[in-house]
């Protein structure tokens, strides 16, 4: 719909009830797309792009169309997501621990009883039948509790998958030298799959890939080539993943390139440079 009947802007509404708006401007071939939404906007600015080049291979200008996008990348609001999601995957964690550590009790008092009722001469139950209700009842909400943050995962899962795409989409707006092969390389390190059904974690994975580039081919000196790579373990926050993220994308605005050829062109230089030196 029309924002206020006002030409070139045009308003969309999510059923979720979510607004974005595009705006074009009157005397340059400009766009702004915003939203109260980040994850929102990803549909829209998609098909939009879509569109514009559908529009000029109609009019048989898609070869002069350049789409830029001027910056800056909208860091901190991915990097909110990533954190909402972090956390309810150390909350799931914590449930799951806990809810483990219940269940021994359970089944060690039930034995205890067990072994109680089954003596000759019993003696007192010294309260554990209270002790194993109050352990039951723990372990319905301990697992009511992980169940609700399950959910939630799922749908911070989906958040997170439909802004990494935004993320990627916007970046390649961004660095103008970047090709589909440079793009293809960004989406499978930066990848917008993300599951928490998996072993590993997308945090864990994510900055394991980051880490391989920034130690091969967006690599400045010979320092950061023997900077050891990130653990797949479950890490402790988020901190080191988003540094890696905001200096990837520097170095990408920079002119960086992520191609091995590169890299080993780079190394090859290194390596003669430190022959000649040597002789």
């Amino acid at each position: 719909e029309a924002e206020g009947g006002q030409n070139g802007c045009v308003a969309f509404k999510c059923v979720s009830g979510e607004v974005i708006t595009l705006l074009a401007a009157k005397n340059s071939q400009k766009y702004r797309i915003q939203s109260n939404s980040f994850i929102a906007l990803y549909i829209v600015i998609k098909q939009f792009l879509t569109k514009l080049r559908r529009h000029f291979d109609k009019i048989g200008g898609a070869q002069g169309l350049a789409i830029t996008f001027p910056g800056p990348v909208p860091l901190q609001e991915y990097f909110d997501i990533i954190d909402s999601r972090f956390e309810l995957r150390v909350r799931q964690r914590s449930y799951r621990e806990m809810l483990s550590q219940r269940a021994q009790q359970f089944r060690a008092i039930q034995r205890r009883l067990l072994t109680r009722f089954k003596d000759k001469t019993p003696s007192p139950l010294q309260n554990m039948d209270t002790l194993l209700e109050g352990t039951y009842q723990q372990i319905l909400a301990l697992a009511d509790a992980d169940l609700q943050t399950t959910k939630a995962l799922e749908e911070a899962d989906h958040s997170l998958s439909t802004a990494t795409k935004l993320l990627l989409l916007l970046v390649k707006l961004w660095c103008p030298a970047m090709d589909d092969k440079q793009a293809a390389v960004l989406q499978s390190c930066l990848t917008p799959d993300v599951n928490s059904s998996d072993d590993v974690g997308w945090e864990e994975m994510v900055d394991a890939s980051i880490t391989m580039l920034l130690r091969t081919c967006l690599a400045k000196t010979t320092k950061e080539q023997s900077v050891v790579a990130a653990s797949l373990k479950l890490p402790s926050d988020t901190t080191k993943l988003k540094k890696h993220i905001a200096l990837l994308l520097e170095r990408l605005n920079k002119g960086g390139t992520l191609s091995l050829n590169t890299f080993s062109e780079k190394q090859s230089h290194r390596n003669k440079d430190q022959i000649e030196s040597g002789s």
